[in-house]
């Protein structure tokens, strides 16, 4: 059985948690589960298509893509939106090639909104039982993050045997320390849990799908 991880690379200039776990997720084998990893650019109009190209050439069973938030869980998403907007609230926040896209599809002609087609509940058990603090989400967001799972339920749409979805996670301690504006410029304690911590939740959900499917095929 085979599983696709993926996350972005540097986000403005500063460490991305989620490519750096899927960089070290890259190659390994987790109970009999091949891991591929690939690092995707923060870039809204090449996601899409980089999403369909990856499924075509691999053909995993799994696909979990990760993506940071200002999130005090790891929070699995359970709905991505056919929307693209780089707009939060007041503020316009490009991607890393300068997109700002508002109120786009991800992919013309396609549904409003998929539901992620992982065990999202078996998931969040799996994880809180290791005592790492865990929520569903139905709310992936309208930037990188949501364009992903949604390219990516899009091109899985008609392969039952492929699960996918994705998977927000807090920023780690290293973010702050380096000095991110952003990050500082919140105004409020910023909840972090360490990057090990991180790949753990990831690594349980990839079993906790690798389990979801070998029982579904009995």
């Amino acid at each position: 059985m085979k599983a696709l991880v993926t996350g972005f690379e540097a986000w403005a200039g500063h460490m991305n948690p989620g490519g750096m776990i899927a960089k070290e997720l890259n190659g390994r084998n987790l109970d009999g589960l091949d891991v591929v990893s690939v690092e995707l650019p923060e870039d809204f109009y090449a996601i899409p298509g980089l999403a369909r190209k990856y499924f075509d050439e691999l053909h995993p069973n799994i696909i979990i893509s990760i993506g940071w938030d200002y999130t005090r869980t790891v929070r699995v998403e359970k709905v991505a939106l056919n929307i693209m907007s780089s707009v939060f609230g007041d503020k316009v926040v490009p991607d890393n090639r300068g997109n700002t896209p508002k109120d786009q599809p991800v992919i013309k002609g396609a549904p409003l909104a998929r539901r992620s087609t992982l065990p999202v509940d078996r998931i969040v058990s799996a994880i809180g039982r290791s005592e790492i603090p865990v929520a569903g989400s139905f709310y992936a967001g309208t930037h990188c993050c949501n364009t992903t799972m949604f390219s990516f339920l899009q091109a899985t749409r008609s392969h039952p045997e492929t699960v996918s979805g994705h998977i927000h996670i807090p920023p780690v301690p290293e973010m702050l320390k380096e000095g991110d504006v952003n990050l500082r410029s919140q105004g409020k304690e910023i909840f972090t849990l360490p990057i090990s911590t991180e790949k753990r939740a990831v690594e349980i959900a990839l079993k906790t799908c690798k389990e979801y499917l070998e029982s579904r095929s009995l």
